[in-house]
């Protein structure tokens, strides 16, 4: 091999090997659909691989989010997460894409298998509040829901997004103390 052909040869591999390292790795790239098995994150967030994707127009419970139903605690974050479960787990999700949220995580609207609106039927079921301001006609299901009492709507809870802020009913208060040495 000569100088010249082994010196444009380790050019062209210290290119790519720069370029590949320099690189960062999206594991959330743009996409407008996404076709497929999907794991449910949370109640309102499914992951296809490495690709998640939030439920346009539906604010679901926090997974460790607890309320108050026919007056006894329950942990309806975690029984959120169980109704997506449910709902996603016969056959493919399509998910088409509507917009990002603030912390650009790209919001859908999912349907099922069988063709069920994902984020609409939590909102039926009691298990996620209506984002009007994404989806208006979520209005209907989650004004049906409050009527029947469905779901958490039996009780007392806190709005997800009130949840996220550190708010929470009474009786889900924790004091945390600081331990203080006496002097």
């Amino acid at each position: 091999m000569s100088p010249m052909h082994f010196f444009k040869t380790m050019l062209v591999l210290g290119t790519v090997t720069a370029f590949f390292v320099a690189s960062p790795a999206l594991a959330d790239p743009d996409f407008d659909e996404l076709v497929g098995k999907a794991r449910a994150v949370d109640g309102d967030t499914l992951e296809f691989g490495f690709k998640r994707v939030d439920l346009w127009g539906a604010d679901a419970l926090e997974r460790f989010q607890r309320c108050i139903v026919n007056g006894q605690t329950t942990a309806c974050g975690a029984d959120a997460w169980q109704v997506v479960t449910n709902l996603i787990a016969a056959g493919p999700i399509t998910c088409k894409v509507q917009g990002k949220n603030r912390y650009h995580r790209n919001m859908a609207i999912c349907r099922n298998a069988n063709g069920i609106d994902i984020g609409q039927s939590m909102i039926a079921r009691g298990m996620a509040v209506a984002r009007t301001d994404e989806m208006p006609s979520y209005a209907a299901a989650e004004n049906s829901a409050r009527q029947s009492r469905s779901g958490v709507w039996a009780g007392q809870f806190i709005d997800p997004l009130l949840w996220r802020r550190g708010e929470r009913l009474p009786e889900h208060q924790t004091e945390v103390r600081r331990w203080q040495r006496d002097e």
